[in-house]
């Protein structure tokens, strides 16, 4: 006989809920206290009880007076991360294409559970989504995430680098498709190949499909590769 869910459980489960149909992008701040009581039908101390074991967990974080937001804590960078003045979308993509495959080849050796779990939830979210907007924040998150689990705090870096000069304008409007619904199926499933590498811990599997995958984005993008 399935024993019945206790008042906190019962209130994690409409918390996990919520998050996962909400699609928050990584660090996206969650609605204030208030509002997110009253959307889930919750107290605010039940509330609290609810994030602050979320938050012990990893799936988010909070910030006094400043709220609470989606996915891990940042740790701060030893220097600013920002855009550079002079790069320009192939020098992105040749960056991602130099780090990307090494990347996923450590995860799939450091990768945890947790960090698996986390990369099925965001594919499956991905198969979920027709607006390409919110298709490609999900796709920066994994490809984070994948950054995040590979273990290297130098590369990880790197990456978020490379990230801040992948989301400027110019790139945004390069990458999107002439037909959303047929890029998104496309590159879902290349990054679920890549995530199944990860979980099977073949780290030359995981290389070669985040290679492949990055030429299909510099083939959508530039038409080459």
């Amino acid at each position: 006989m399935t024993r019945p869910l206790r008042q906190t459980e019962q209130d994690l489960a409409r918390l996990r809920a919520y998050l996962d149909q909400a699609s928050f992008t990584e660090q996206e701040r969650l609605p204030p206290e208030r509002m997110l009581a009253e959307k889930l039908g919750l107290t605010r101390n039940r509330l609290r009880t609810g994030l602050k074991k979320l938050a012990a967990e990893g799936l988010i974080w909070r910030h006094v007076g400043k709220g609470t937001f989606y996915g891990a804590r940042l740790r701060p960078a030893p220097f600013p991360i920002n855009p550079l003045q002079d790069v320009n979308p192939r020098d992105v993509m040749q960056a991602r294409q130099a780090i990307e495959p090494a990347l996923a080849r450590l995860a799939a050796f450091h990768a945890t559970g947790r960090d698996l779990l986390d990369m099925d939830a965001c594919v499956d979210k991905m198969r979920r989504i027709d607006d390409w907007n919110s298709w490609e924040s999900l796709d920066c998150r994994l490809h984070r995430m994948i950054a995040q689990a590979a273990g290297n705090a130098l590369l990880l870096m790197l990456f978020d680098t490379i990230q801040a000069n992948r989301n400027k304008e110019t790139w945004g409007k390069l990458r999107e498709p002439i037909d959303p619904a047929i890029a998104i199926a496309r590159a879902t499933a290349e990054h679920a190949t890549i995530v199944q590498a990860l979980r099977e811990r073949n780290a030359d599997a995981a290389e070669a499909e985040m290679r492949r995958h990055l030429r299909a984005v510099e083939r959508s993008i530039f038409g080459e590769g």
